[in-house]
């Protein structure tokens, strides 16, 4: 005795498939943009939040750190980092986390800078809109 065969044949699976692929592109495309958008918002408030020496420097010019904030994508544009770039912001960690008091070798003070950590302002400042964005985005339903 031989068991019964069922034949299944399914269409639209090209069509279906071929959607699921733009739907990915199309979710891709909104992330990148997501993630741009944030990244300037986040660049501006940084800017907007960097301070400016209003005494003559002996070593570049007031505002470098506030110039150099720029944001560097990565993973094809789905993530980046905003920071004060090298090299006008290689001292962006000293206006951050402060300094203790300081001296130079013949013992003359150069004082004490207080933090101000003014990168995470701005992060903060954008966290949220950002994350509501990409739930917006990656829990959109949609019919294929």
């Amino acid at each position: 005795m031989s068991k019964p065969s069922i034949t299944v044949n399914v269409e639209g699976v090209g069509a279906t498939v071929t959607s699921i692929g733009l739907f990915n592109m199309e979710l891709r495309k909104d992330l990148i943009a997501t993630v741009r958008s944030t990244s300037r918002a986040i660049q501006q408030d940084g800017k907007a939040n960097a301070p400016v020496s209003k005494t003559p420097k002996s070593r570049g010019r007031s505002g470098d750190l506030r110039r150099s904030i720029r944001p560097k994508y990565f993973d094809g544009g789905l993530s980046s980092t905003v920071v004060p770039r090298k090299p006008r912001g290689s001292h962006r960690h000293l206006v951050a986390y402060g300094t203790q008091r300081r001296v130079n070798k013949s013992g003359a003070n150069r004082g004490r800078m207080p933090k101000n950590p003014f990168m995470e302002k701005a992060q903060e400042n954008n966290e949220r809109k950002y994350n509501n964005e990409v739930r917006r985005i990656v829990e959109h339903d949609k019919t294929i």
